[in-house]
C-alpha cells in the first residue's frame, strides 16, 4: 500500500518520494513541495481505516489526526517544535506537512535511537537535550491566543518520550532538539476528545504520569513527570520503574506506588553529579505539587548544576533565499486598532513590516510572535503574519492567521484577499481527486543535467584507470591463477564505486562501493567459471603481451561484461529500491551497457585493424555507461535519510 503512494501529489502539490517509517496510526513519507523548487518536507497521512474498524472510532482517529496538525501549526514557530505547514484530506485520509528534519545541512535520529546506540549519555550532553526540551514546553504550556469564540490557553503534551524527541546535528556539530507529535495534547481549557473505545490509553504507559495513569485532570507538571522518566533513562539507559508485569495496570501500580531505584543501582559510564540526580528525583514525585512547578522553575534547576557551562542553540534551518517584494498599498490600513499601542509595540511592528519585505520573514514572524503574546486580540499582527506565511508558501499556517483576522474584523479586506489567495493552494482534492501515481517529472533541479555530465566523466576515469591497472598489473594477475578474476574484477569495482559515489554521494551512502565490488568481482567468477560451460574460451593474463592488449582483451568478453552489468545493476538497483521503477530502469541499462560495451570491444579486437590505442579510446567512451546518465538527468534522486518518526 505505501509503495503505491510513491509519486503522488498530495493537496496538488506535495509529491510523495518514498515512505520513510510507519508509526502508531500513520504513515511518514519523504516528499518534494512542487511549488517551492523541490524542497524536501514529510508528510504524515493518516492510514485507510481496516475492515473490522467501526466507522465512529475511525472518525475520532481522523478528528484527533486533525486536532495535531492543528495544534502543532500553532505551535510550531518555536525552533524546539516540528513546524507543521499544512494540513488537509487526500481521497478522504487525513494529512499534515512538516518541516523534513533531514533537510541538508542537517541530520539526525530521534532520542530513542540515539539512546539504543549509544547507551547512556554523558550528563552535560543531557542537560544541554533536557534545556532546550524544557522551552519547547514551556512555550506550549504558556502559548495562548484568542480568536473570538475559540481560546487557547496552553497546550500539554501528555506523550513525552524518547521517539517524539529528534534530535538533529547541524554543520556546526551542535544538537537541536524538535519536539514531534502532539496527536494526544490537551488544549488546556477545551474539552479533552479522548478516544472512547474500552480500554484505550491515551499517552505512552512506560512514561506517563501517577496522575495520567488515574484518568485525572492533567496540567504542566504531568510533562515534567514524562520528561524525568526520559531524563532518567538518558542518565543511565534504563528505566526508574521495574514492573511485575507490562501491563496497564502493572504500570500503573509502579508510577503510583514505586518509589525510582537509586541511580547507584545501575553500571553508570559516566558520573552523574548529585545535584543532577536531585533535579530528576524531584521530576518524579508522586504528587505533582512536589515537582517544578513549571518549565521554567526546571530549566533553572538544571542550569544550575553546571552554571554557565551549558548554551542552548536556539537556531533553526538556514533561511531560503527569496526575492524582494513590497507589501501591497494599503495592506493592514482597515484594521482598527484594539488597543494603543507603546511606542516600543509600534516600533517593533514597524521592524516586522521592513523585515517582511526584505524577505526575511523567519525574523520578521518572531518579532510578530513576541507582539502577539502581548496582546493576543490585536488584529494586525495575525494579518503580517500571515503575509509572512503566505510569501513562505506555507499556506496553511497563512490560512489559519487570515482566518483568525476575520473572527477579530470580519469584512477586512486584506484578510479576505489573502484568504482567497491561500485557499487556491489547499483543498483542492476536489479537481484532481485521484491523481495517477507518477514518478517526479516537473520541478527538477536544474543540476540534474550536470550530474548527469559528471557521472560520463566520472565512468570516464574509471574505465580509464581500469583499463592501464590490469594492463599494468596483467604479470601480477597471470601469476595469482585462478584468483586472477576474483582480484581483477574487485579491483575494478572499487574504483568503479569509488568514483560513481563522489558523483552521487548526496543521493547514496557508502553501500554503493561495497555494491559495485562486491558485484563486479562476482561477475568476474562467474563470466571464468561458464565460459568453459557455454563453449566460449577463458581469458588468462599473459605478461609476454603489451599491456594495452592484455586490458583490451581482460574487457572484451561478452559474457563476462554482460554478467557484471546485471550484477552491478542489480545490486545498485537494490540499494534504489525505495524509488519503485528506478530501480528496475537502472538494472536494465547496466546490463545493457556492460554486455553491449564488451561485444562492441571483442568485435573491434576481431575485426578492426585498428591500433591499440584507439581501441582503447574506443573502449574508454562505450564504458561511460550513458543509458545510466539518461536516467539520472530525468529523475530527482534524493538520499534516503534516517528514520523519522
Amino acid at each position: 500500500m505505501n509503495q503505491r503512494l510513491i509519486g503522488q501529489l498530495i493537496g496538488n502539490r506535495y509529491r510523495l518520494t518514498h515512505h520513510i517509517s510507519e508509526g502508531g496510526y500513520g504513515n511518514v513519507f519523504e516528499a518534494v513541495d512542487t511549488q517551492l523548487n523541490d524542497e524536501p518536507v514529510a508528510v504524515k497521512l493518516l492510514r485507510p481505516p481496516p475492515p473490522d474498524m467501526e466507522p465512529e472510532y475511525y472518525q475520532q482517529l481522523q478528528q484527533r489526526f486533525l486536532d495535531e496538525a492543528r495544534v502543532s501549526a500553532l505551535l510550531g514557530e518555536h525552533p524546539n517544535i516540528v513546524q507543521v505547514r499544512s494540513y488537509g484530506l487526500y481521497q478522504n485520509q487525513p494529512y499534515l506537512v512538516m518541516e523534513y528534519l533531514n533537510a541538508q545541512p542537517y541530520t539526525g535520529q530521534g532520542l530513542d535511537y540515539v539512546l539504543a546506540r549509544e547507551g547512556p549519555l554523558r550528563p552535560e550532553r543531557v542537560v544541554n537535550l533536557a534545556l532546550q526540551i524544557c522551552s519547547a514546553l514551556h512555550h506550549a504550556h504558556n502559548f495562548h491566543m484568542d480568536l473570538g469564540k475559540h481560546s487557547i490557553r496552553g497546550v500539554i503534551h501528555r506523550d513525552i518520550k524518547p521517539s517524539n524527541i529528534f534530535v538533529q546535528k547541524g554543520p556546526d556539530g551542535k544538537e537541536r532538539v524538535k519536539i514531534l507529535d502532539f496527536g494526544i495534547s490537551k488544549l488546556m481549557g477545551e474539552t479533552s476528545r479522548g478516544l472512547t473505545q474500552t480500554g484505550y490509553f491515551l499517552g505512552t504507559m512506560v512514561y506517563a504520569s501517577p496522575e495520567q495513569m488515574r484518568g485525572e485532570k492533567l496540567d504542566a507538571r504531568s510533562d515534567i513527570y514524562s520528561l524525568g522518566v526520559v531524563l532518567y533513562e538518558l542518565l543511565t539507559g534504563a528505566l526508574p520503574f521495574e514492573p511485575e508485569t507490562d501491563t496497564l495496570q502493572g504500570w500503573y501500580h509502579v508510577h503510583n506506588f514505586q518509589q525510582p531505584r537509586p541511580f547507584q543501582d545501575h553500571p553508570l559510564p559516566h558520573p552523574i553529579p548529585e545535584a543532577l540526580e536531585r533535579v530528576v528525583l524531584r521530576c518524579l514525585e508522586k504528587d505533582p505539587a512536589l515537582r517544578p512547578a513549571t518549565m521554567e522553575e526546571l530549566a533553572q534547576q538544571l542550569r544550575a548544576v553546571y552554571g554557565d557551562q551549558i548554551s542552548t542553540p536556539t537556531s533553526s534551518a538556514p533561511p531560503q533565499q527569496v526575492s524582494l517584494q513590497r507589501i501591497p498599498a494599503g495592506f493592514g490600513q482597515q484594521v482598527t486598532q484594539q488597543a494603543a499601542a507603546s511606542e516600543a509595540e509600534a516600533e517593533k511592528l514597524q521592524r516586522a513590516v521592513h523585515l517582511i519585505e526584505a524577505g526575511e520573514y523567519k525574523m520578521a514572524i518572531h518579532l510578530l510572535n513576541e507582539l502577539i503574546q502581548n496582546a493576543p486580540n490585536e488584529a494586525r499582527y495575525y494579518l503580517y503574519r500571515g503575509l509572512a506565511h503566505q510569501r513562505q508558501g506555507h499556506w496553511g499556517l497563512a490560512q489559519m492567521d487570515y482566518q483568525g483576522v476575520l473572527r477579530l474584523e470580519p469584512g477586512n479586506p486584506s484578510a479576505e484577499q489573502g484568504l482567497r489567495e491561500v485557499e487556491q493552494q489547499v483543498g483542492q482534492e476536489q479537481v484532481s481527486p485521484h491523481p495517477k501515481p507518477t514518478l517526479p517529472t516537473s520541478g527538477k533541479p536544474r543540476q540534474s543535467k550536470g550530474l548527469a555530465l559528471v557521472w560520463l566523466l566520472a565512468n570516464w576515469a574509471a574505465a580509464g584507470i581500469g583499463y592501464l591497472g590490469l594492463g599494468v598489473a596483467a604479470p601480477l594477475l597471470a601469476a595469482l591463477g585462478s584468483l586472477q578474476g576474483a582480484v581483477a574484477g574487485a579491483s575494478l569495482g572499487l574504483g568503479m564505486g569509488l568514483l560513481q559515489w563522489a558523483v552521487l554521494r548526496r543521493q547514496v551512502s557508502w553501500r554503493w562501493v561495497a555494491a559495485t565490488l562486491l558485484a563486479t568481482a562476482l561477475g568476474w567468477v562467474a563470466a571464468d567459471t561458464l565460459a568453459p560451460q557455454v563453449g566460449v574460451a577463458t581469458f588468462a593474463f599473459d605478461p609476454r603481451d603489451p599491456w594495452p592488449q592484455n586490458a583490451l582483451q581482460a574487457m572484451a568478453s561478452p559474457l563476462r561484461g554482460l554478467l557484471v552489468g546485471l550484477g552491478v545493476g542489480g545490486l545498485q538497483g537494490i540499494l534504489l529500491s525505495r524509488h519503485g521503477k528506478v530501480a528496475w530502469a537502472w538494472v536494465l541499462a547496466a546490463g545493457v551497457e556492460g554486455g553491449g560495451a564488451a561485444l562492441l570491444i571483442h568485435w573491434l579486437l576481431a575485426s578492426s585493424a585498428l591500433s591499440h590505442w584507439l581501441l582503447l579510446l574506443a573502449g574508454l567512451l562505450v564504458h561511460t555507461r550513458p543509458l545510466s546518465a539518461l536516467v539520472l538527468s530525468n529523475l530527482n534522486w534524493r538520499r534516503i535519510p534516517a528514520v523519522q518518526n
